[in-house]
């Protein structure tokens, strides 16, 4: 049944409505080659208005082709080797150039026939190929782009599939160690790591393929060296937001981790060095005072039990030391300095500190942090004590000898005159005379302990209980004129290896200071023992008035004494004779309270 008119031109409408929509050039071809209908898509391809195409034949069109040979065909010879070869569809890229102006337009051209004799029409599909080329040159220049960035990055990018293989790999590191990029492609993480390393990566993916960033560091051996790496794994998603992939950078932080491994090392040494050196190293913030390190050996100086109680070095300073020691913090900002002062330490005992403290600048040259190094110089500052003593005593001793010298010699010949007149003289007066110039003598050997205290004396063995009674026994008169007893604990002792009258002149010293010292009575207690391996001990301790804390530090030194009348001679002899027998002795007292003095003999000589 034929078609109405109306309903042809419905279709015809119908037609050109369809053809007017699509986005490519459509060209309507009657056998014999005539223009039935071109769109407004295909006229603009071709730079022709409508009615130069329609109803135009087609080799008639001013143009000529390329394909992709370069071989130049005109519109006539093209659709006549068409219609020769009856193809059911053709499709061929070409250059279409105006032979008048020399316009060129890069066309895919597709040829369809209505039925399979090309006895019908056919439909010419033209595609504007520039826009295409003009993407794919973009994105070629955006890849060319990508591949010059990542291939010059000292980091490592990759991408991992969904099953964790390499799909791609880029930068200089793999140059750097020679690594070709086939070591990764197309295997997956444990392949290329190890079980043991692959673990830790292969968790931190599975996160990422959640939509999840993810930030990880691991090791590896290559070539017996160890290397560090830190990565960043980023999720990579399609139009829909699905996790298609994985890519990833990675940096090698080998240098940086060494360095980080090596400042860790240094500072454990330097703990190790500062936490069991004696010396104090302390660091405090400049502003706030605030200490912020401070070695153990702090516990044993100021006798605190933990550091974190410690506010700083400068605590229990002794009242006479404290403007110094404020004068010298505000000084440490001016640049390194050193102070000497005492505390109050340990039992209250006062130690001497010596404190060298610097500054310490940020990168602006400002003072944000003071540092500083305490040292405990109580021992050095006693030697000091003892070595001035040593210097008085060595004076006093060459002062002794030149009086024990100018005096022994007339005494010898006043002695001698006195025994010759003797026969003419009372024998009272003669014997006292006589005694007093003994006593004149026994002064003048004292004198020379000092002057000679390694002269030749004559070592016997003898038992201290037996100069200790002896003692008692010279003494218990006078201690009785002063209402003082004596109570005695001698226990069974070796003997030791001593010159007898010497060690025997100590202790009468020592026991009529007691007896002078106790003003109201009271009792002397006198002991004896073993102390140690190889050492006997003499104490003995009074109830007399005692003596203060800066007094007590200064006993033995020449023409230093607590009597009114006394000259510091007896018991400077004493110290000297128990260092000559490599001997020591104590002194500890309490004022109003008593003494106590404390000998200690070995029973052999030392060398």
């Amino acid at each position: 049944m034929r078609e109405t008119s109306f309903e042809l031109q419905n279709t015809k409408q119908m037609m050109h409505t369809f053809y007017e929509a699509v986005n490519n050039g459509i060209i309507v071809l009657e056998p014999c080659g005539t223009i039935l209908y071109a769109n407004t898509k295909a006229c603009g391809m071709l730079r022709l208005s409508d009615s130069d195409v329609e109803g135009a034949f087609l080799y008639e069109l001013p143009f000529f082709i390329t394909d992709l040979n370069k071989e130049k065909w005109s519109l006539k010879e093209a659709y006549l080797h068409l219609i020769k070869n009856k193809t059911r569809e053709f499709q061929i890229e070409i250059d279409l150039i105006c032979k008048h102006t020399g316009f060129s337009s890069a066309l895919s051209v597709s040829i369809i026939p209505f039925n399979k004799e090309w006895s019908d029409l056919s439909v010419i599909t033209l595609t504007d190929n520039q826009q295409l080329k003009r993407t794919e040159k973009k994105l070629n220049r955006s890849q060319q782009r990508f591949y010059s960035l990542v291939n010059s990055m000292e980091d490592t990018v990759f991408t991992l599939d969904t099953n964790f293989v390499h799909t791609g790999i880029y930068g200089r590191w793999m140059e750097k160690h020679s690594v070709k990029p086939s070591y990764f492609l197309g295997k997956t993480v444990r392949e290329v790591f190890g079980a043991e390393i692959a673990e830790g990566q292969e968790k931190a993916c599975h996160l990422v393929l959640q939509g999840k960033s993810q930030f990880y560091e691991w090791s590896n051996v290559r070539d017996g060296e160890r290397l560090y790496y830190q990565a960043i794994l980023s999720p990579i998603t399609n139009d829909q937001g699905q996790v298609e992939g994985i890519v990833g950078v990675s940096r090698d932080i080998t240098q940086s981790k060494r360095m980080e491994l090596g400042l860790r090392e240094s500072e454990e040494r330097f703990r190790q060095f500062a936490e069991n050196a004696k010396d104090i190293f302390w660091m405090q913030d400049y502003n706030t005072h605030q200490l912020l390190y401070i070695s153990k050996a702090y516990k044993q100086i100021w006798d605190a039990e933990e550091t974190d109680l410690i506010e700083s070095v400068f605590t229990n300073v002794h009242s006479e030391d404290q403007e110094a020691v404020l004068a010298f913090i505000k000084m440490i900002a001016q640049g390194e300095s050193q102070i000497e002062y005492r505390i109050h330490g340990k039992n209250n005992r006062v130690r001497w500190i010596r404190t060298r403290a610097f500054p310490i600048t940020n990168g602006e040259e400002e003072i944000y942090r003071i540092a500083g190094i305490s040292e405990d110089i109580t021992d050095l500052k006693e030697k000091e004590e003892l070595l001035r003593k040593s210097d008085k005593l060595t004076v006093v001793g060459e002062l002794a000898a030149g009086i024990a010298h100018e005096i022994r010699n007339p005494l010898t010949s006043i002695k001698g005159f006195v025994q010759l007149m003797k026969a003419d003289m009372e024998d009272l007066h003669s014997e006292i005379i006589l005694s007093e110039m003994d006593r004149i003598e026994s002064i003048i050997t004292e004198f020379l302990v000092l002057a000679k205290p390694h002269q030749e004396t004559f070592f016997q063995q003898r038992n201290v209980n037996d100069f200790i009674k002896q003692t008692i026994t010279l003494l218990d008169s006078e201690a009785n004129l002063k209402n003082v007893q004596f109570e005695t604990h001698l226990m069974d002792v070796p003997q030791i290896l001593c010159e007898g009258n010497q060690i025997k002149q100590v202790i009468i010293n020592v026991i009529k200071n007691a007896i002078e010292s106790m003003n109201n009575g009271g009792t002397i207690f006198v002991e004896t023992g073993a102390h140690d391996e190889g050492y006997v001990f003499i104490k003995v301790t009074d109830q007399g008035v005692g003596i203060g804390e800066e007094r007590l530090a200064r006993l033995g030194e020449p023409f230093y004494s607590n009597k009114e009348k006394g000259i510091g001679l007896g018991l400077m002899v004493s110290l000297k004779i128990i260092e000559n027998h490599h001997g020591n002795i104590t002194f500890e007292s309490m004022l109003d309270i008593g003494t106590t003095v404390t000998i200690l003999l070995p029973t052999k000589l030392l060398p």
